[in-house]
Order: structure tokens, then C-alpha cells, then sequence
């Protein structure tokens, strides 16, 4: 008998979430067994203590619907698998922003087991019955053709290097452990963060294999920047820019890449050249592995975009990771947050009702944009708000007989919206305005023909408004004071009043 396997992973990965950093994070996921080939996504769910800010994701394979989630205790992320049907694990990265720009992130490192979803063909007796097992699983049976040929599909985990194979004919049976061939090599697992490096500080260039990792495991090379262990003991030259048209750093790592550095100041070194191979081999210690490491990345002098490449010195495939760098103003002075020529646009949605007297009560509300100043630090805002309101009146009117008036009024409110109060997510709004408001009047009578009018009558208002911010979204509520007197030969009533509206404000 003889058997052809397709190529099978090497390695075993235990499939749990391993913790790098903090201990209060943990990770789920769903479906448990994850089979490659069957497109079927992956919810992961990541438990995070109160107060942690936006939580980021990488993956040595396959892809994330979305890299960020910005809040909440439970971060749900989807995650596909590739497209590749042999067994392997996915290493996933989850991370933090880093406190500041000399810390190194808090990571946890994820190790997804996917299973291979392949087919074994089996030469046997012609007419056998065939089974295979890998992992304690059994697949079949089926039946050898004329020719003893049979197909068997099968899933293989991650780690197993050999099938069973049983063939079983009349009385005659063969069993048979047959070895299976490794996989092609996996990448590993590598980002840069933050997204976009900050031309002086740099940021940090992040690591996970399939099981943990020394810093003489990998080899990295980076255009457009200075790659180097964060440790106070090494050379200054081995954390700046080099001055070169096309700076690059290449070589494997030294052990001190897994250790944080104390704080660094944040003003720009001098240009120096970069330590020489021998350099960065001096200090290949290698012995203690990790789950993640951590390198800083200084931008060149310069440099627009920082690309790095990072491979395991064992294997020939390589991930490649880029970032844009961020350049800060050439002259920043105390009031230049105050001064910054920003403006910012919202939209908002308000609904509600307006109390006047008599039948002037009605519904109301009403659409807008803001568009937010940079005067007064950011908290003056200028309004246009488009209006809906409207009232009616039905009943008899004594010795002429029934009366159905109804007005339909549209406003559009010029207004400008100051901030005098905030505390967190809380503020507290006073609004101003006034403009016309054209409204159209429909009279019905028992006792005359039906009327039909529109007129531009006007509108100022006076109100106070409250803010709850919930990311790009603030939940308000407002009470408002309106002045709009209408009066025609037909028509004499107040559009103005008490109103309370409550609503929606969203900024892109």
C-alpha cells in the first residue's frame, strides 16, 4: 500500500490566548475549531478592564474586518481565515496605545489552531474498504476502485505528522502509520505601532511566532528607519536616523529587544551612522524566548514612509510592514492649540413639541448643521436649522357652523450655539437665532369656500441645550423659548412657545 499526503504543519500550537503584558485581558473565540476552506469567519471577544482606550489587532494570517475597536468592556473583532487549506496557527496580536511614546505597548498574543481541510489518496486492493485517522479522528469509509485507488477526505490539526491508515477486504486487513510532509513556513506575526510614526519619537515595531521567540530568532530590515533594541547600554547611534538618500537597518536582533527602556527625551538626536554588523551581533544572547518582542522604530531624517521587513532565520517567508511617518510643526508656541484654524462640522436631529396657547400647540422639530469655530477655544458654533411645525384647530363655531384651520410652517433658523459649561463627556449649551418662516394655512368652513394661503412670516428663539458625548455621537435634550406671531386676513395664531426637543448629534 502507499499513500500521498499534502503538505502538513510541523509544528504544534496550543490553541490559547497567551497573555504578554497585562493579566486582566482574555480572549474567546467562536467557532472553537476553526477548519480552513470552509469560509466561515471567526468572532473573537476580548475582555478588557474598565477604562482601557482603543484596542488594535494584527494577524500573522488571514484578515480582520476591522483593526480597531475604540470601547467597550467586551471588544468583539471578526476575523477570516485564509485562503489556504494546509494546517497551521494564526498568531493574533491584540494591543493597547502605548502611554507614552518611550513605553512599549501592552500586548497579548493569540494562537488560533486552524485545521487543514485536505484529501489522501490511497493505493490499495482493488475493492478495499478504506479508512483514515489523524488525531484520534476517523474519516470514511471509502471504497477502493477497480483499479485499488480511493480518495479519503480528511482534517488535519496543526502538529500531526502522521495517519493511520486501515484498509480492510473480506478478512484481509492492513493497518499502516504513514508519516506526513510539513507545511511551506509560516510568517510570523509583526505590525508597527502607532499607525502612523511620529517623525522624533518613533514608535515600535512588535513580533509573535507560532510558539515564543528569542531575539536572535529573526532577522529585520527597515527602509526609511532606524531599527534597535531599546537598551540604554548600546550605542546612542544604534536608535537614530541614519543621514543616508535611502537609510536602511538590517541584521538579526539582539536579546536586549525584549527589555524596556527607561524614558528617552523627546527632542531630536543628532544624526550619527548606524553600528556595523558586528555591532549588532555583539549582544546575540538568544536564550530567553518571549511571547512578543518589542523594537523601537525611529524614522530617517526626512523619511515620508517607514517600510520593515521581518523573517525567522530559520524560514525564507517574510512579513512585510508599513507606516506613514507624522512630521510635528517646525514652531509650536504656548497658544497654539488656542489659535489652530480648525473648523469642524456636525450634523444634528431634534423632535419634540411646542406648548402656546390656545390651539397653537403642535409638533415640532427639526434638522441641522454646526459648524464649530475655533474662537473662544472651540466652543462657539455657528447653525442652520431647517424647522418643522405645525397646528391645527377643528370645531363649531357658534351660529356658523364647523371650522377646520390647520398651518403648516417651515423655519429656517440662522443660530449661533456657545459652550459655557463641560464636565467629561457632560456639557451644557446656550443657542440663539431667528430667521423666516414660510408657512402655508388651510381653511375649511361650513358657512364659506376654502382658503388657501402662504405668507413669510419670522422666528427668533432663545434656548438651553444638553449634551451627553458618546464617541462621534452626543445624545441631546433641549428647551427653547420661540417668539413667531402669524397674522393674515384668515389668520391669526402664534408658532412660537415653549418647546422641548429631544435628539441626535453626530460629527463625521
Amino acid at each position: 500500500m502507499t499513500l500521498r499526503a499534502l503538505p502538513l504543519l510541523m509544528v504544534l500550537a496550543v490553541p490559547v490566548a497567551g497573555l504578554a503584558a497585562t493579566p486582566d485581558v482574555t480572549v474567546s473565540w467562536s467557532p472553537e475549531r476553526i477548519v480552513l476552506g470552509t469560509n466561515v469567519p471567526v468572532t473573537l471577544k476580548v475582555r478588557v478592564p474598565a477604562g482601557t482606550g482603543t484596542l488594535h489587532a494584527a494577524a500573522s494570517t488571514g484578515t480582520f474586518d476591522s483593526n480597531r475597536v475604540e470601547r467597550g468592556a467586551v471588544r468583539l473583532f471578526q476575523w477570516r481565515p485564509p485562503s489556504v487549506r494546509y494546517p497551521q496557527v494564526a498568531v493574533l496580536l491584540f494591543w493597547t496605545d502605548a502611554p507614552t511614546a518611550d513605553a512599549p505597548p501592552l500586548v497579548t498574543v493569540v494562537r488560533l489552531p486552524l485545521v487543514g481541510l485536505t484529501e489522501l489518496d490511497v493505493a490499495t486492493a482493488a475493492g478495499a474498504r478504506v479508512e483514515v485517522e489523524v488525531a484520534n479522528r476517523r474519516f470514511g469509509p471509502v471504497r477502493a476502485n477497480a483499479r485499488g485507488q480511493a480518495r479519503v477526505p480528511v482534517e488535519v490539526p496543526p502538529g500531526v505528522r502522521q495517519a493511520r491508515v486501515l484498509a480492510t477486504r473480506g478478512t484481509l486487513r492492513t493497518d499502516a502509520a504513514v508519516p506526513l510532509d510539513p507545511p511551506p513556513d509560516s510568517p510570523l506575526a509583526a505590525t508597527l505601532t502607532p499607525p502612523s510614526l511620529p517623525s522624533v519619537e518613533g514608535g515600535w515595531l512588535l513580533m509573535a511566532g507560532e510558539a515564543p521567540l528569542s531575539a536572535s530568532d529573526v532577522d529585520v530590515e527597515a527602509e526609511g528607519a532606524a531599527v534597535a533594541p531599546p537598551d540604554e547600554d548600546l550605542p546612542t547611534s544604534a536608535v537614530v536616523a541614519p543621514t543616508s538618500e535611502d537609510p536602511r537597518t538590517t541584521g538579526p536582533l539582539s536579546d536586549a529587544a525584549t527589555r524596556t527602556a527607561p524614558a528617552r527625551s523627546g527632542s531630536a538626536p543628532p544624526a550619527q551612522e548606524l553600528p556595523t554588523d558586528d555591532a549588532l551581533h555583539s549582544t546575540d544572547v538568544g536564550a530567553n524566548a518571549q511571547d512578543v518582542l518589542r523594537v523601537r522604530v525611529v524614522p530617517a531624517s526626512g523619511a515620508k514612509r517607514v517600510q520593515v521587513r521581518v523573517r525567522h532565520r530559520d524560514q525564507a517567508h517574510a512579513s512585510h510592514i508599513e507606516a506613514d511617518v507624522t512630521v510635528p510643526p517646525t514652531s509650536v508656541t504656548a497658544r497654539a492649540p488656542e489659535a489652530a484654524d480648525i473648523w469642524r462640522s456636525s450634523f444634528f436631529l431634534l423632535a419634540g413639541g411646542v406648548i402656546a396657547s390656545s390651539a397653537n400647540t403642535g409638533p415640532s422639530g427639526g434638522v441641522g448643521v454646526s459648524v464649530l469655530t475655533p474662537w473662544w477655544r472651540h466652543r462657539i458654533a455657528a447653525e442652520l436649522e431647517v424647522g418643522a411645525r405645525t397646528t391645527m384647530y377643528g370645531g363649531p363655531v357658534e351660529a356658523l357652523g364647523a371650522v377646520r384651520s390647520q398651518v403648516l410652517a417651515l423655519p429656517l433658523l440662522l443660530s449661533v450655539r456657545a459652550e459655557f459649561f463641560r464636565r467629561g463627556a457632560f456639557s451644557l449649551h446656550g443657542r440663539a437665532g431667528a430667521g423666516p418662516v414660510p408657512f402655508h394655512h388651510y381653511l375649511f368652513s361650513e358657512f364659506q369656500g376654502e382658503v388657501k394661503e402662504s405668507r413669510v412670516s419670522g422666528m427668533g428663539f432663545v434656548s438651553l441645550q444638553a449634551a451627553h458625548r458618546f464617541g462621534r455621537w452626543s445624545a441631546l435634550a433641549e428647551a427653547r423659548g420661540a417668539w413667531a406671531p402669524v397674522h393674515t386676513p384668515w389668520l391669526d395664531s402664534q408658532l412660537g412657545g415653549l418647546a422641548m426637543y429631544v435628539g441626535m448629534r453626530f460629527e463625521p
